[in-house]
């Protein structure tokens, strides 16, 4: 049953919950997020003049496009399903203490994502928070990566962004990526783990500790001190793994107003 008014949508998290939670609770069904309330999509919805932006991690979730677009934008939402790929940890830390999700070529693996349509502001807001050029690249995906029925309208191009930072190394020492466990897979190849074991390896491997405490302490640090963080990312950036014969071409021509988000 779909239930477009429960509260779990909208939430936003704050403080250290907002790291701990991510990438949020999203629906596996499509909605409107209507000016900060979620809605079913109508039945006449034409998307034609927006643009697809297929949503890896937290893009997917309510609470998520409303933190970013606020109580007065309309954005559609729709199912997809993304073949040959999965999502996994970023080899980078986020300024509110998360360890984000990037897309990763894995042959065989079917995924359950969504892509959300956006106007031209919008998407223009959607890059700053992104951190175009910084921490993420934004892409085109080439055509097969997507279902061609999760999309409303043929001919279209998907877009979407990727870490430039590539995948977090949970071996360290050897090649170990994994998929988040929050994202729902069809068929999934690579081991998936949530985001508190995710933050905990960055932790010990990093800062030497990954008891709760230290944990806190480790988040914390991320999050007040930007110098810190930068140190941190610049590290992780380091022992990131580069994916190889990727599905999507990176596009170079995006300027941003800001790069504060990372």
């Amino acid at each position: 049953m779909r239930n477009y008014s429960d509260p779990i949508w909208t939430e936003l998290p704050e403080g250290m919950k907002r790291a701990e939670l991510y990438p949020y609770n999203a629906p596996n069904y499509g909605f409107l997020l209507n000016k900060g309330k979620i809605e079913p999509l109508p039945e006449n919805l034409n998307l034609s003049n927006k643009i697809p932006i297929l949503a890896i991690g937290s893009n997917r979730a309510p609470s998520q496009l409303l933190r970013k677009f606020g109580t007065k934008e309309i954005v559609a939402v729709t199912p997809a399903i993304v073949r040959n790929c999965d999502v996994i940890y970023a080899s980078i830390i986020s300024y509110y203490g998360a360890i984000p999700a990037t897309l990763w070529p894995k042959e065989g693996s079917e995924i359950k994502l969504s892509i959300i349509w956006l106007n031209n502001t919008q998407l223009e807001i959607m890059h700053d928070t992104e951190a175009v050029g910084k921490a993420y690249d934004f892409v085109e995906f080439k055509d097969g990566l997507i279902d061609r029925k999760s999309l409303f309208y043929l001919g279209s191009k998907v877009y979407g962004y990727v870490s430039r930072s590539g995948a977090l190394n949970f071996g360290f020492t050897q090649s170990e990526i994994r998929a988040l466990s929050a994202i729902k897979a069809k068929k999934r190849f690579l081991k998936s783990v949530n985001q508190d074991r995710a933050i905990k390896l960055v932790s010990k491997n990093i800062w030497g500790k990954n008891k709760e405490k230290d944990i806190y302490l480790f988040r914390k640090k991320i999050v007040s001190d930007k110098i810190y963080r930068i140190e941190i990312i610049n590290r992780l950036r380091n022992i990131g793994i580069t994916p190889k014969n990727t599905p999507w071409t990176v596009l170079h021509d995006i300027e941003l107003n800001s790069l504060d988000f990372y």
